[in-house]
Order: structure tokens, then C-alpha cells, then sequence
């Protein structure tokens, strides 16, 4: 495995795992079964933050995405 598929890779996994972890503690503020704007508004500091991260790790995880694309349609 090359540098630029371990990079996407790694990154791809990465991103996944961190908005599944978002996912949860969203989810884990429903109240009686319902997600509402009012129940996690008290997440929206922390929800901020962490996109204002991510942002960047999704900044870095493109190019290498757009390289292994074109690498994947030229087949090599």
C-alpha cells in the first residue's frame, strides 16, 4: 500500500469514526424517542468545536481522496 491510499485510508476512517461518535451523543439526547433542536441545544458549543477541527481534517483527507480517484479511473 502506497502513501497516498494509507492517508485516505486512514483519514477516511478517522473521519467516519468521529462523526459516528458525533452520531452517538446526538442521539444519546433524545427524549422520549425524538431528536428536537431544543434538546441539543446544549451540545452546540461542543458540536461547534468539533466542526471547526474536523473541517480541517476533511481539508486534508480531499486531495488525497481526488488522487486515489483519478489513480482508481485510470486503473492503476
Amino acid at each position: 500500500m502506497d502513501f497516498v491510499t494509507k492517508v485516505f485510508t486512514y483519514l477516511g476512517s478517522l473521519i467516519a469514526a468521529c462523526l459516528l461518535i458525533v452520531v452517538f451523543a446526538a442521539l444519546s439526547n433524545a427524549e422520549n424517542g425524538q431528536l428536537s433542536v431544543e434538546g441539543l441545544s446544549h451540545l452546540e458549543d461542543q458540536f461547534r468545536s468539533f466542526y471547526n477541527v474536523f473541517q480541517w481534517i476533511v481539508y486534508i483527507w480531499l486531495p488525497f481522496a481526488v488522487i486515489w480517484l483519478i489513480r482508481l479511473i485510470r486503473g492503476r
